[in-house]
């Protein structure tokens, strides 16, 4: 079945800017991974896990069909926007890149036991926006600049785990903060999604699930898995 909708991040966790949510490859069937941005500092990153009551518990302080308490890192910096991807490198390593308020955009990625590691290069700077999207170990990020200009920078993930960010000309980067997601909310009957706060993913849960993210006018950040509508 589908989930219902469900709080990942609650008041005790005051948040800013729009959560951003993928599928993964732990557990028996993929969990789902979510990072936001802190309101004060720093960022958080929640998993989901999608495993049946049937399949085996591997971790028993999260039930199959629960979301994880949150997990804090990247202190010393306050973010207003985030993307979680996850890699085919490492292997299946996570890859986040976070807006700062200044308008650097940095490049993280999480590995087993040292967990998430800032790279030393970032994307850029005097970002105002960004969508960023991942294929087979590369990374493609396409920029709203603060002088008004665009930009697309691309990773090949060559020298992994650093990874440099080169220009890539000639390549449209469509309309950053476009999110049809607005539109797939408004069918599942919500109503009350802050404007700009929807992002979505498509997963194989159940046969093929749109997840939903998105923050209420409560502030607190939701999760509702629909089916695809191709499923």
């Amino acid at each position: 079945m589908h989930s219902q909708t469900a709080v990942v991040v609650g008041r005790s966790r005051p948040t800013v800017g729009p959560a951003s949510v993928t599928q993964g490859v732990y557990g028996a069937r993929g969990n789902l991974e979510l990072v936001a941005c802190d309101r004060s500092d720093g960022l958080w990153v929640f998993w989901f896990n999608s495993d049946l009551a049937s399949d085996p518990l591997e971790t028993p302080d999260v039930p199959p069909g629960s979301w994880s308490d949150g997990l804090h890192f990247a202190a010393g910096h306050r973010y207003r926007d985030v993307c979680i991807l996850q890699s085919t490198l490492g292997p299946d390593h996570l890859e986040v890149i976070a807006l700062t308020e200044n308008g650097d955009l940095q490049s993280w990625y999480w590995s087993p036991g040292p967990g998430f590691t800032r790279r030393t290069a970032d994307v850029e700077t005097g970002v105002v926006a960004f969508d960023a999207e991942h294929d087979d170990g590369r990374i493609t990020v396409h920029l709203s600049l603060r002088d008004g200009s665009t930009l697309t920078r691309r990773s090949t993930g060559a020298a992994y785990p650093e990874r440099s960010w080169e220009r890539v000309d000639g390549e449209g980067i469509g309309g950053i903060g476009d999110r049809p997601t607005q539109a797939r909310l408004a069918e599942a009957g919500v109503e009350d999604a802050e404007p700009g706060s929807a992002r979505s993913a498509r997963s194989t849960r159940n046969g093929g699930t749109t997840e939903l993210v998105w923050r209420g006018s409560d502030g607190l950040v939701r999760h509702l898995g629909v089916p695809d509508s191709s499923s």
